[in-house]
């Protein structure tokens, strides 16, 4: 069986254990290990970080494992909408919820799907403490469980955490405070890492199972240091006092390395443009791109440019603008040829007026679903730099991230461009000429994460407030773009009393624990 049928049915399978489990435990889902065609950790590795790459990449929905669903009112496209980088088309009729931002616990929810795949890298975590020659797929295991954690937290808050998974004895998991999760995460990528490092010489190296690394296991551990990053510059603002724990921590591994230019964190099990339905395809390019017959999908031609974005990236000459962005098919202006709708707009241009997502983005059905980029690593370490977190040169890692940037989205001469662009005497471009280096940074890293990195952006967002200027929709109830969404009807059903304990949640007052 190849890798790609193996990814197939395992997505089926989870579908169909989501089908007929105990609503109540949920949270225990795991591939049944009694199957041993089914619970081979090679074939649990590639079809879990699979699902990882569609949560990620994909226009996934309330419904299903990480299914790729070709409609609108997935969770990441709707951020891409709130952080001023796509906007609804106008051929179609307005989405009020999305308009207004009033929306309801139905609206926008990745809670199931996050907790089944979690639930799949749990066991592989309990696979690889029974048996040591398993140690590497337990501690990508303790990795992702930690990448999809972090982003449970930044999405809800307070989830079950030390109680998840442990059905039957735990029909309803308690909550833990999303800080608490964030501290133990850290713990969990530290043991990751040491047990990497010191894995006998009979560890089971996951190979080709693999689809992130290909089983280079010093790419892990550098992955494994960046989220330790990420989750420490998350709260380095906010909770002053823990800084200096926060520091020691991350010295203690920064030795081992860090995503950098020379590569990216991203899944490709081989996709194809064969049978688009079934999910062959990549996620990123399935859901905003084409499918085999070469007709648009639903969310693509829904999915239009905001007039925010396009106007920043012209105001500071940015080439990143025709690669991020398609040039508007029948142009209202033939000098214009890239235009975006305003957020909330009543009457918002159709499509033959209006530019859709990029060339640089999209870029063909076998593109790589891209789980963290290059870019996003080397922000990091510049604002790590720029707190003396980490040693470095903060400027040096700031212009590599825009040139990473650049590179990804295949900019001509990308090296050459970068360097002209960085080089302008504009704030929030050049590193000489910002006044606050933090909000460059987060300026450069919301173009950077424009598409692939939606989530990350609107986190950032809400930790720095940075861009300051992304306008809310002219339709909103407030005049803020939403904190956070709700927790979903189906645990309100399911867990009551434990989501009740979080309180009363607003999705414009409530805040995650790190927020600004």
């Amino acid at each position: 069986m190849t890798i790609m049928k193996k990814i197939f049915s395992i997505i089926a399978l989870s579908a169909i254990i989501g089908i007929t489990g105990c609503k109540k435990d949920f949270l225990s889902l795991e591939v049944n290990p009694n199957t041993p065609s089914v619970a081979t950790p090679q074939f649990q590795l590639s079809g879990t970080l699979a699902v990882s790459a569609n949560l990620y990449n994909a226009n996934v929905v309330a419904t299903g494992n990480g299914a790729i669903s070709l409609t609108t009112g997935g969770y990441p496209a709707t951020v891409g909408v709130w952080m001023g980088y796509w906007t609804p088309s106008g051929n179609y009729v307005p989405n009020s919820a999305l308009n207004t931002n009033n929306f309801t616990n139905t609206a926008y929810q990745i809670f199931t799907q996050f907790y089944l795949n979690l639930s799949n890298y749990n066991d592989l975590v309990k696979k690889g403490t029974a048996d040591p020659t398993l140690v590497h797929f337990a501690s990508i295991g303790k990795i992702m469980k930690a990448f999809e954690f972090q982003t449970l937290v930044d999405t809800y808050n307070n989830v079950p955490y030390t109680d998840a998974f442990k059905a039957p004895d735990v029909l309803f998991p308690k909550y833990d405070s999303g800080e608490s999760i964030y501290d133990d995460l850290i713990k969990q990528l530290d043991a990751a890492i040491a047990a990497i490092k010191a894995a006998p010489t009979s560890a089971v190296n996951p190979g080709t199972s693999d689809i992130v690394f290909k089983g280079t296991m010093a790419n892990w551990i550098k992955f494994a240091n960046t989220i330790k990053l990420r989750l420490a510059i998350r709260q380095w603002n906010k909770l002053p006092a823990k800084q200096a724990a926060l520091k020691t921590a991350i010295l203690a591994t920064s030795a081992d390395g860090y995503v950098d230019e020379t590569f990216q964190v991203a899944a490709n099990p081989g996709y194809t443009n064969d049978d688009a339905n079934s999910g062959k395809q990549s996620p990123f390019w399935l859901s905003y791109g084409a499918n085999a017959t070469g007709a648009v999908s639903l969310p693509g031609d829904y999915y239009k440019a905001n007039n925010y974005a396009i106007t920043k990236l012209k105001n500071t000459n940015d080439p990143r603008l025709s690669r991020l962005y398609a040039p508007a098919p029948a142009p209202t202006d033939p000098a214009v040829p890239f235009f975006g709708n305003i957020y909330g707009s009543t009457a918002p241009s159709n499509n033959p007026k209006t530019s859709g997502i990029g060339p640089g983005l999209l870029t063909g059905p076998t593109m790589n679903a891209v789980l963290m980029s290059s870019a996003e690593s080397l922000f990091l370490q510049s604002e790590a730099a720029v707190y003396s977190i980490l040693p470095g040169n903060a400027q040096s890692l700031y212009e590599k991230g825009i040139t990473a940037s650049f590179t990804a989205l295949t900019v001509p001469n990308a090296a050459t461009a970068a360097a002209a662009y960085y080089g302008q005497a504009i704030n929030n471009v050049s590193w000489t000429a910002s006044t606050d280096k933090v909000q460059a940074i987060i300026v450069q890293k919301w173009t950077a994460l424009n598409g692939y990195g939606n989530l990350e952006a609107y986190s950032e967002y809400r930790r720095t407030g940075f861009p300051s200027d992304i306008p809310v929709s002219t339709q909103s109830t407030q005049p803020t773009i939403p904190s956070r969404i709700f927790y979903p009807a189906t645990e309100l059903s399911n867990n009551g009393d434990n989501v009740k304990a979080q309180g009363t949640i607003n999705q414009f007052t409530s805040k995650i624990f790190w927020a600004k």
